[in-house]
């Protein structure tokens, strides 16, 4: 008989906590929201946080980690959710192994939840070495939806003061004419927060992709503008 390790202890006083937390009637309706294939707990965001906190307060980050590869191995969209935001925490280092676990979960993406939860861990690598961009510009051409649209979304601090866009500026370029709701979204959202700080580029923009963008898209960027 296998002994249990501290992987599964962590694990199954999460899993338990998370399903005394749960709600069918919240379950059925997020899953019909999401159009998630995944079984759904309907586990609220705040009592994910209150969960992560109670059970895994000063736990190693290697063993979360590891917890969050046991996670997201569960047909469970709650606990994606919750691999994502254990592994934000600034104990996990945005070292290689972080990131490889964000590489290996690209194709696991089904929706902008799960990919939004993953999104700041994506980020923290990123921004820890900016040659890991060299990867994230390879998921402009991806086929699969939702990893073109983290080119973008694992990408927004660089709408920030001191970093400087242009290279997802020509992403967000080359996906004007993806006709995907979401990913037109995703062009808006990072042209919109950038406008914040520097308008005359959104502006540019706008002006030679304008006409090829969607109008969701064109409206999100002219917001602040």
């Amino acid at each position: 008989m296998r002994c249990m390790t501290a992987t599964d202890r962590l694990y199954t006083n999460l899993t338990h906590r998370l399903r005394t937390m749960g709600s069918p009637a919240r379950a059925e309706k997020e899953k019909s929201y999401q159009k998630s294939v995944w079984r759904h707990w309907g586990v609220a965001l705040p009592q994910m946080d209150v969960a992560i906190r109670e059970i895994l307060r000063d736990v190693p980050a290697a063993d979360r980690l590891a917890l969050g590869r046991r996670l997201w191995r569960e047909p469970v969209w709650d606990l994606k959710i919750v691999a994502g935001r254990l592994l934000v925490a600034p104990s996990v280092p945005p070292a290689e192994p972080l990131w490889r676990f964000v590489t290996a979960r690209m194709a696991d993406l089904d929706g902008w939840a799960v990919a939004d939860n993953l999104a700041p861990v994506g980020s923290r690598c990123l921004l820890h070495d900016p040659r890991r961009l060299d990867v994230a510009e390879g998921w402009v051409q991806s086929p699969h939806l939702w990893t073109r649209r983290a080119s973008l979304v694992f990408t927004l601090p660089w709408t920030r003061n001191g970093r400087d866009p242009e290279r997802m500026l020509g992403w967000a370029s080359a996906l004007a004419s993806d006709r995907e709701g979401f990913i037109q979204k995703a062009i808006g959202w990072w042209l919109r927060e950038l406008s914040k700080r520097d308008a005359a580029r959104v502006r540019r923009v706008l002006a030679e992709h304008g006409t090829t963008l969607k109008g969701v898209a064109r409206r999100e960027a002219s917001k602040y503008l």
